[in-house]
């Protein structure tokens, strides 16, 4: 068979490209090309498709590449019928040849869905695109808002906390504790959007440190401790002996999920109790896998709602935001937190009779489970000093950087009667020159409060100048403690890189500020504050100047013993000490003494020490401060 009949019965229409740029058919053309004379000739004219492949084929023929293949095209043939063509161009020795073919049906399928395919990938590569795109100005939104809301809010609750703190009239006082229960509400809600927004974009990375388990829930315990009395509501927690309690993983995650779930609880219930149990996960294989249950006597989740509580912005009941208040946000941060911890969670509710939140998580298990005490503390406790507790012998020299005069004005009111000296810079550039002036000088400031946003120069480009300057001097690196609304942990990191030794971010209470310079002071010098005792004066009833004077050393007396027990871990004894005080300070006189009592000895009955050391420490300021007046 002659080569221009084997073409012709491959239905290929062979051409070869003409210097002239026409083309010439090699061998015979095949019964569906419809051209039959006029050649050489330019088969654009022919097929108009082929003038959208031709600067692409010039350059392949120019390049010498051996074959370039065109996208395919529908073409009417002569008979009307649509047929799919394709183009080849390729180069054999020098010479410059175009083959046209029809493809059939089942290759025109394949390709056709090749292509289907290839506009998917290409539509999902721009969506995720699109998407990437719209998480990184997202998250650039809330970083952005986060430092603007918190900035102002930090000075609406750190003046109430400043405020609280003065002599006030019972009226005044109450109109302060709104401003700080709804300010710290305001903070509970940015803090529950920037979790959502951390965990969408995968930038939530658990913790592994060691913990006390019973600490952890005496720490949630706590949170809601105050909402619960007010309403009468029981609290009890159990933590099976099977269960180990000393733990390695993320304590504050782990708190943050059950405080949202006893928040839920405490809101939807009005009379009975609430409960934190803890067992092993009955589906785990390993000792750290455990299994938490918060269970309340509350409202009650009607069954087909069940399903809907994890979702964001979701609450079983429309009416829910109206009476209760609350976002929704809570549930479904708990469940994001309990998979990243290994776990899951569900809920069991009968309406009328109360739910159960059940959660598991994965911990590692510290090797030593023995109950063991550290300077009076059970391990794995924290240790938080109490602030302003013990006087400071020599104040100390502080540089506080910050562009807000409202954030200025906060922290030296939080500052005030500590013994310590404020120098202000309203920007880095400012505070770097003074630091490098005071090192100069022999008199380096002994820490340095530093906000990161500011004009001019930034935190993070002062401290760098400021550790630039102690490497030129030989000096010890001086703590600098960055004041931050930025919430995000990327903005930890980076604070960390330029030289921060701590990053605390606002709003930031007095007390958190004063344990930050607890644990920051230089060694060698005291480093705990206390504010000025404020005489409370208590007028005496007649017929009882002769007991209430005796009635008080009694106290005073028993503060050491209080402190005895507690470095005994004799919570027993503890409990009969503040139930006698609870019982008999109103008697006297002295309500103040009643609520410590209680308060004292809700702490014994949870074991928990730190809460014991910071009451008893309240006590003893108490029973130091308080003045009798007598009827004359």
């Amino acid at each position: 068979m002659a080569l221009r009949d084997l073409l012709a019965a491959l239905d290929l229409a062979v051409f070869e490209r003409l210097p002239g740029g026409l083309f010439e058919p090699v061998g015979r053309l095949p019964g569906w090309f419809s051209v039959t004379a006029g050649f050489p000739a330019d088969l654009a004219e022919h097929f108009p498709m082929l003038g959208f492949f031709m600067p692409e084929f010039e350059r392949a023929w120019e390049e010498g590449a051996p074959a370039v293949t065109s996208d395919m095209w529908t073409e009417n043939g002569a008979n009307g019928e649509e047929r799919q063509l394709e183009a080849v161009a390729s180069s054999v020795h020098g010479r410059r040849f175009l083959v046209l073919k029809v493809l059939p049906p089942a290759l025109r399928a394949f390709r056709q869905h090749g292509v289907n395919i290839a506009l998917i990938e290409e539509e999902v590569r721009r969506l995720k695109i699109v998407a990437e795109r719209a998480t990184q100005a997202k998250s650039d939104f809330l970083a952005t808002m986060s430092h603007e809301i918190r900035t102002p809010l930090n000075a609406v609750i750190g003046m109430a906390d400043v405020l609280a703190a003065t002599p006030l009239t019972p009226e005044q006082q109450k109109y302060v504790e709104i401003s700080q229960r709804n300010g710290v509400g305001l903070l509970t809600l940015i803090n529950d959007i920037l979790d959502l927004s951390k965990i969408e974009s995968g930038k939530v990375e658990l913790e592994s440190a060691a913990i006390d388990l019973r600490d952890v829930i005496d720490r949630a315990l706590e949170v809601v401790e105050g909402r619960a009395t007010a309403k009468g509501l029981t609290l009890r927690k159990t933590i099976a002996p099977e269960v180990p309690v000393y733990l390695i993983g993320d304590a504050n995650r782990l708190r943050q999920v059950i405080v949202n779930l006893l928040g839920n609880a405490v809101k939807f219930t009005e009379n009975g109790r609430l409960e934190v149990a803890v067992t092993p996960d009955p589906e785990g294989s390993a000792p750290g896998d455990l299994r938490f249950a918060v269970s309340d006597t509350g409202a009650g989740i009607p069954e087909e709602k069940l399903s809907a509580v994890f979702e964001s912005f979701t609450q079983a009941d429309s009416s829910t935001t109206r009476k209760y208040g609350g976002t929704g946000l809570g549930l479904t941060i708990s469940k994001q937190f309990v998979e990243l911890m290994g776990g899951r969670i569900w809920v069991e509710s009968t309406v009328g009779v109360g739910s159960t939140f059940w959660f598991t998580a994965r911990f590692g298990v510290q090797e030593d489970q023995s109950d063991r005490l550290i300077n009076g503390h059970p391990r794995g406790e924290t240790q938080v000093s109490p602030a302003a507790r013990e006087p400071l012998a020599s104040g100390l020299r502080i540089l506080l950087a910050d562009d807000s005069e409202d954030n200025r004005f906060l922290i030296v009111a939080y500052l005030k009667n500590t013994g310590s000296s404020v120098d202000i810079a309203e920007n880095g550039e400012t505070a770097a020159l003074l630091f490098r002036s005071a090192l100069a000088g022999s008199q380096p400031y002994d820490l340095v409060l530093m906000d990161v946003e500011m004009p001019v120069m930034d935190g993070y480009s002062a401290t760098r100048e400021i550790r630039r300057f102690e490497n030129e001097s030989g000096a010890p690196p001086t703590p600098v403690l960055a004041l931050t609304a930025h919430a995000f942990a990327e903005t930890a990191a980076r604070g960390l890189e330029a030289g921060f030794t701590e990053v605390l971010t606002k709003p930031i209470r007095r007390v958190t500020l004063l344990e930050a310079l607890v644990r920051h002071a230089p060694a060698g010098r005291p480093a705990l504050f206390r504010e000025p005792v404020a005489h409370e004066k208590v007028r005496v009833e007649e017929g009882m100047e002769d007991v209430v004077p005796g009635y008080l050393d009694k106290r005073r007396a028993e503060v050491s013993a209080y402190r005895q027990a507690l470095a005994d871990h004799n919570f027993a004894a503890i409990r009969a000490l503040s139930h006698k005080m609870k019982g008999t300070g109103g008697g006297y006189g002295f309500p103040a003494l009643t609520e410590l009592g209680a308060q004292i000895e809700r702490a014994a009955k949870r074991e928990d020490a730190r809460d014991v050391r910071v009451r008893v420490d309240e006590l003893a300021q108490y029973l130091q401060s308080v003045e009798l007046e007598y009827s004359k």
